[in-house]
């Protein structure tokens, strides 16, 4: 054995047996035992050593979950809401994980569009623009094709694989629309949102129209999402009974079908629509579910038209897993009703929203292999959701007081937000705080409580904290630590070996002695 083989068998050894003298003195998992805790991080140490000693891949299938507004905190809450302190979202459970710095080029918190637009293409840009180049200021009329930016769904197309995404949200809003759109304002989903701006469809073609006939969206195998009113005219209506929002008397749904003549494909608005559908005999499926965003998981009843995003994502991955996509696939999924539940200042359903999308993400997550497949989850803006105070364990955190104010003498809840409409339920002018516990109890429906809100806003703001990354898969580890939220585009590219950004990823063994002489190093010195 040489010398690198003898500390590597050393170190192993020593590992084992630290791990292992652990063990021997638990004897049951107590939270009020020591050792509960301590073997619950060597067990967690000894599962990413294990996992750095495997073979590194390329990363032929990728895909990105975002749970929009799902901030540190609310996954913290999130948590209380669906089982306990200790519970553990699919999510989570992913092997590397990092803080990404959100902010925008011109605004220190961001919104949807600046975000996605970040981790998307690589590269930050102005608050309210889609995959436009920094230089360029929400508004503007210019689309300069050197300053229109490419996202990880043309550079996928590009490397011959399938791309698809699935959104609670408007197929056409949010992140989303940085997949495959470019525009200087991100409110401009339809050609009168472009004239209400000053601009022109002919300067400026509107994000509904860039799906259907860009170069990049015209691609997608799958699309499933909301917002219908974008895409048909206002002498049209919908399902719903709604006009659309177009001005310029194009149905896009139909020239999507039309677009699509000679190959198999669907399209459909309904969840018994998408549960009859035989995927193996659809070439492209395009599916808008409402008029609008999606209702919100915890308002969707038996019989609801309405699919759960898991239903989605299982359609979405069908799609795009089949034989003939022998390059892999990108799957873009979005959630973004956790962030609108914070904007009404309702917790109970952006908590049960997370619940909703941990599912989603865990169906994605059994339907694939960590081998071939970089799993990413994440969350693009924050919110101002806080959880002050010294509540008991056993308490319902959305029930019950925190504690006292030892101003006003009246108790405060465990959960407020910094912004929102909720503000006025809980305040009063002249006379300051209401009892929130009485005001919690003026609502039957608990689904429909709020908590309070310092500022007064008809919505509440995002937040600007650091994105908590998720990640697993080939060359996951790189999305560990602190970094700038587009460097997410460029692991993404690296690790899949798109976009000529292979440079060294390749399958390759990690020195098992080298590592484990690093983290000796780092340990004992």
């Amino acid at each position: 054995m040489n010398r690198w083989g003898a500390w590597e068998a050393l170190l192993s050894l020593l590992l084992i047996l630290a791990v292992g003298s652990s063990w021997s003195q638990v004897k049951g998992h107590e939270e009020h035992d020591a050792h509960y805790w301590k073997h619950m991080a060597h067990e967690l140490l000894y599962e990413k050593k294990d996992y750095t000693m495997q073979k590194i891949n390329i990363a032929k299938n990728i895909m990105v979950f975002v749970g929009a507004g799902m901030s540190q905190t609310t996954v913290t809450g999130a948590r209380y809401y669906n089982g306990g302190d200790n519970e553990t979202f699919a999510f989570e459970r992913l092997k590397w994980s990092g803080n990404a710095r959100t902010y925008c080029v011109d605004s220190r918190v961001p919104d949807s569009a600046c975000a996605g637009t970040a981790f998307l293409t690589g590269v930050k840009s102005n608050l309210g623009t889609v995959a436009m180049d920094p230089t360029v200021r929400r508004g503007e009329c210019a689309m300069d094709p050197a300053k229109q930016l490419a996202s990880i769904a043309k550079w996928a197309l590009e490397a011959g694989k399938a791309v698809g995404f699935a959104t609670t949200s408007r197929v056409t809003s949010g992140s989303n629309a940085a997949l495959y759109a470019n525009s200087p304002d991100s409110r401009w989903e339809n050609d009168a949102d472009v004239g209400a701006g000053g601009c022109t469809t002919a300067t400026v073609p509107d994000i509904a129209h860039q799906l259907i006939h860009g170069d990049i969206g015209k691609q997608f195998k799958v699309v499933l999402g909301g917002g219908r009113k974008h895409f048909f005219p206002t002498v049209e209506t919908d399902p719903s009974g709604q006009r659309g929002l177009r001005t310029d008397g194009k149905n896009l749904i139909n020239e999507w079908k039309q677009s699509k003549a000679g190959a198999n494909a669907t399209y459909i608005t309904t969840v018994n629509e998408l549960a009859s559908l035989d995927t193996s005999k659809i070439d492209y499926l395009f599916g808008l579910f409402d008029y609008d965003h999606l209702p919100f998981s915890a308002d969707i009843a038996n019989g609801s038209v309405t699919p759960a995003l898991v239903r989605m994502v299982h359609y979405s991955l069908e799609m795009l897993q089949k034989k003939e996509h022998t390059n892999g696939y990108l799957l873009f999924v979005e959630d973004g009703n956790i962030r609108r539940a914070h904007g009404q200042n309702a917790p109970r359903k952006a908590f049960d929203q997370v619940r909703h999308y941990a599912n989603a993400f865990n169906m994605a997550h059994m339907m694939a292999n960590e081998q071939n497949t970089l799993f990413i989850s994440m969350n693009d803006v924050g919110s101002t959701l806080s959880l002050p105070g010294y509540p008991a364990r056993s308490s319902d955190l959305l029930d019950t007081a925190a504690g006292t104010s030892s101003a006003d003498g009246l108790p405060y809840l465990g959960l407020t937000y910094a912004t929102g409409p909720a503000h006025s339920t809980y305040y009063r002018t002249g006379s300051g705080r209401l009892d929130p516990m009485e005001v919690l109890q003026s609502v039957p429906n608990g689904l429909e409580r709020t908590c309070p809100a310092l500022v007064p806003m008809a919505e509440g703001a995002d937040g600007g904290e650091d994105a908590t990354v998720y990640a697993s898969g080939p060359w996951a580890f790189m999305l560990s630590g602190g970094y700038e939220q587009h460097f997410v585009a460029h692991t993404i590219a690296f690790a899949s070996c798109i976009d000529g950004a292979c440079d060294g990823a390749a399958t390759l063994v990690l020195s098992t002695a080298a590592l484990l002489a690093a983290l000796g190093v780092r340990l004992f010195v």
